[in-house]
């Protein structure tokens, strides 16, 4: 975990815990080094394609996420917001990838799964307010 100078990575943790409808999360900066997780089992190497997920729609619908071994579909791209799903009706995962500015001025993402019964139109809100509330400001697109 990388200690960042805005942001407290155990506050970050600690507020990570109570999102108890959020199967996995990780929140990391513009060079992918992990700040804190929860539940998430991932990497650098695995985090570096993010960071180019909004540079272009069509190359990111069609590559899609891969996080912890898992390929998730993307099908939502909103930014600051890029979503999609693994699965199918009966037994699926979201994923939802957010980006914005920490208090501090630094790039950070903040990278949710969530599992049925939980969709994005719950999951999503949450996902922006946790942001806005705890790290920073979505950007503006």
């Amino acid at each position: 975990m990388v200690d960042s100078s805005d942001l407290d990575p155990k506050a970050l943790t600690d507020q990570l815990a109570k999102q108890d409808e959020w199967a996995r999360s990780v929140i990391f900066d513009a060079d992918a080094n992990i700040i804190t997780s929860r539940n998430c089992q991932t990497n650098q190497s695995e985090l570096t394609a993010y960071l180019k997920a909004y540079d272009s729609r069509d190359n990111t619908i069609a590559a899609g996420f891969n996080l912890g071994g898992d390929h998730f579909d993307v099908h939502r791209f909103h930014p600051p917001l890029i979503y999609g799903r693994r699965g199918d009706a009966d037994n699926g995962e979201g994923i939802s990838l957010a980006r914005g500015t920490s208090k501090g001025g630094k790039k950070v993402y903040l990278l949710i799964t969530y599992t049925l019964p939980i969709v994005s139109a719950r999951a999503v809100p949450q996902q922006i307010d946790f942001f806005n509330t705890h790290i920073g400001e979505l950007d503006k697109f």
